[in-house]
C-alpha cells in the first residue's frame, strides 16, 4: 500500500508566500504619478530546514520578494496583495512590535 501523508499546513512551512502583489508610484518627468505593478502574484514555500534559491535577471525582483518575507519594501514600494506567513504568522498583520520582534531573530536579510 502506497504511504500517504497528511497535507502540510502553514505551520509546516517557514516561509509561506501566496499571490504576492507589490506595487510602487511612478513619477516620470512632465506625467502625473502612476502605480506600477513590481510583482504580480507571486507564491512559494519554504519548508524549515530546506534551502530555496530564486533566480532571475537584475530587475525581475528577487530582492524585492526577499524583502516581504519581512514585510519592507524599499521606498516608495509597498505590499499590496497576497499574504506572507512566517513560521504560521500572517506578517502582514502582526503590526510594528511583531515586526521589530520578528526582522533580525527569525528573519535576517
Amino acid at each position: 500500500m502506497p504511504e500517504t501523508s497528511a497535507p502540510k499546513s502553514v505551520s509546516d512551512s517557514f516561509l509561506d508566500i501566496r499571490n504576492l502583489v507589490i506595487e510602487a508610484t511612478s513619477y516620470p518627468p512632465g506625467e502625473p504619478p502612476k502605480d506600477v505593478t513590481l510583482v504580480h502574484g507571486v507564491s512559494l514555500k519554504l519548508e524549515k530546514g530546506k534551502v530555496l534559491g530564486l533566480i532571475g535577471e537584475s530587475g525581475a525582483g528577487k530582492s524585492t520578494i526577499g524583502l516581504s518575507s519581512m514585510a519592507y519594501g524599499r521606498g516608495g514600494v509597498r505590499i499590496t496583495g497576497g499574504e506572507v506567513f512566517v513560521n504560521g504568522r500572517d506578517i502582514m498583520k502582526i503590526g510594528a512590535g511583531g515586526l521589530r520582534a520578528l526582522r533580525g531573530k527569525e528573519v535576517t536579510y
